[in-house]
């Protein structure tokens, strides 16, 4: 099922696709583009079909249709319209994982450990149980250094007039917000990438490591940002086996 509405908004849809034989949970993917780019249309990991899980490609509004958080509003508005639906779709939602690339990754991310803030519209009732992080930011507030020009001006651009709020930018970081009982994660980065780098992965896994999250960490030596090096079939079949494991058991 395509083009499935969870709000007002042209994008403010979702994509549904299940496996032939039914599925064995459910993997919501949100999509990257610094905030202001891309859609759900492009989906980069066809394979979870194949691994039994249905694969979920949520959308959301960009930065230049509203200013954070309205990003993180609508992954979890698509999460909930996803839970209302599962029952005629034979959706394991006992079984939600994320995954998100880039600017996804962060949404992921936000949407999995900031459950407790009012602002994000988070569903009580949805559990996540795994969250797969590509590349994404954690940490808004390290997104200044002018080596990382294009991450600032992404950042201010989503964040508006909160771009020069430090506690408007560190509630949009995932890195501080993690918690006791925050679900695990895989992060995935290049230790080459110049669009985000390495050590936005790298922070959210000690902090995640923590607080007792049981966090896994892939750096790819040589890896870009949205680079094939990133999107190995080993890499794939990890992911595959990192979520059978936190989902299926």
């Amino acid at each position: 099922m395509i083009d499935i509405p969870f709000g007002p908004h042209p994008r403010q849809r979702l994509d549904l696709h299940v496996p032939a034989s039914g599925s064995e949970g459910v993997i919501a993917f949100v999509h990257g583009g610094s905030w202001a780019r891309r859609d759900r249309k492009v989906v980069r990991c066809w394979y979870l079909l194949e691994c039994g899980y249905a694969v979920a490609s949520l959308g959301y509004r960009l930065s230049q249709h509203a200013p954070f958080p309205a990003q993180v509003r609508d992954v979890n508005a698509g999460l909930a319209k996803l839970s209302r639906i599962a029952p005629e779709h034979g959706l394991r939602m006992d079984r939600l994982g994320l995954l998100g690339l880039s600017a996804g990754g962060h949404l992921a991310a936000l949407a999995a450990l900031a459950r407790d803030v009012p602002d994000f519209a988070p569903d009580p009732g949805i559990r996540i149980r795994a969250v797969v992080d590509y590349y994404g930011p954690s940490d808004l507030a390290r997104s200044g250094a002018r080596s990382e020009s294009a991450l600032n001006e992404a950042v201010s651009q989503l964040l508006g007039a909160g771009a020069a709020d430090a506690q408007a930018v560190s509630r949009a970081s995932p890195v501080n917000h993690c918690q006791a009982g925050s679900p695990p994660f895989l992060l995935i980065h290049g230790d080459a990438d110049t669009v985000v780098p390495v050590r936005q992965s790298l922070d959210l896994h000690a902090r995640l490591h923590s607080v007792g999250a049981d966090p896994e960490l892939i750096v790819v030596p040589g890896g870009g940002h949205v680079r094939p090096r990133m999107h190995t079939p080993e890499i794939e079949a990890r992911i595959c086996r990192f979520l059978d494991h936190r989902l299926k058991t």
